[in-house]
């Protein structure tokens, strides 16, 4: 009896085991497209579109009145694009204090778990220090 309740318990891990999806195991393929964040930490209108191959992204948020828009490229490798970017901020208050940048340097590091994404980026300009969460795959 003991032997059928261990193997019993050694197939039900295994099947966890297979059945789970950790952020550290995915293939570039799985994060090429356009993903939609739920609004968090004061961002909304979140969303990225990761290029072929995730040779680069765009990124896209709303901060206030502020609408950032972020794209550039780089090299990719074991869940981590690393290159630069350019980016306009557009502000829709009286202010408009409208602003941009160029070759900024970026490191976004990339986990994929139970098919959500999640970004941290780390650099220079708007993107350095932000972390999007919970992004959802758009089909075409």
């Amino acid at each position: 009896m003991k032997k059928i309740v261990l193997v019993l318990l050694a197939v039900t891990l295994l099947g966890l085991a297979v059945g789970c999806k950790d952020g550290s195991s995915f293939t570039v393929e799985e994060l090429e497209g356009t993903w939609n964040f739920p609004d968090q930490g004061g961002y909304t209108a979140i969303t990225a579109f990761i290029l072929t191959d995730a040779t680069g992204a765009d990124i896209g948020w709303e901060d206030g009145t502020y609408s950032y828009w972020c794209w550039g490229d780089g090299t990719y490798q074991d869940g981590v694009l690393t290159g630069t970017y350019d980016y306009n901020a557009d502000d829709s208050s009286i202010d408009n204090n409208d602003t941009s940048g160029l070759d900024l340097t970026i490191t976004i590091s990339f986990t994929l778990d139970n098919n959500k994404l999640s970004m941290t980026c780390i650099g220079t300009g708007p993107l350095n220090g932000k972390t999007f969460t919970q992004g959802v795959f758009q089909p075409i």
